[in-house]
């Protein structure tokens, strides 16, 4: 079973079997770095390198254009941890491995990821313990939408993040859960400003059954 790859080795991946079918011979590390934002052929190389460990490709390195393909990269989004329905959670960014496969419902070149949800604080929007939610980092977030919170004070290496309908009322942030038997987060504005951001909008709730 091959290892998954991360992010930035599935983008030159696929911008290498692209260029490849297109242009009919392999993309050098500057053509890769250009196409991927990497500014550093250092930082291409090491990605590159990591490719060829995990099975993904082989390289000749003494030529420019030394990049076979070997097998295809998995299809899908790579769950990049786990999200607390409940009170905030510290994140383990890129703890687990898992690649979820959603590319019938993820965008071509998104930026959406997957987490998945630990805690029952969202089960009456039907998103329950176990549960994966898509995140679009880069979706228009209005009052009422189920969002990822994170609290970057809090004392996990990457912060602390929560899932909850967002609220903006006058001088506070209500973060609501959908579940009778818990109350709300309230976050004062100053406080929100300071210590607090919105990773993204959930978009689209999965289910294993």
């Amino acid at each position: 079973m091959q290892k998954p790859l991360s992010d930035p080795q599935t983008r030159i991946y696929t911008f290498i079997e692209e260029y490849s079918r297109e242009f009919g011979r392999p993309p050098t590390n500057r053509e890769i770095g250009q196409a991927v934002d990497i500014r550093s052929t250092g930082h291409v190389d090491y990605h590159l390198t990591m490719l060829e460990k995990k099975g993904y490709i082989e390289r000749e390195r003494k030529k420019s254009r030394g990049i076979r393909v070997v097998h295809e990269a998995p299809t899908g989004l790579r769950v990049h941890g786990l999200i607390a329905a409940g009170a905030p959670l510290d994140i383990f960014a890129d703890d687990q491995q898992e690649i979820l496969d959603l590319t019938q419902h993820a965008r071509r070149d998104t930026r959406e990821y997957v987490l998945q949800v630990r805690g029952s604080s969202m089960i009456e929007d039907h998103i329950a313990d176990g549960d994966y939610v898509l995140v679009d980092p880069d979706a228009h977030v209005g009052d009422g939408d189920i969002i990822v919170a994170t609290r970057k004070t809090a004392t996990g290496e990457h912060g602390a993040a929560t899932l909850k309908r967002i609220f903006k009322e006058r001088d506070r942030v209500r973060l609501q859960p959908a579940n009778q038997e818990m109350d709300p987060i309230y976050v004062g504005a100053a406080e929100w400003d300071r210590e607090w951001s919105v990773q993204g909008k959930v978009t689209a709730v999965y289910r294993r059954c």
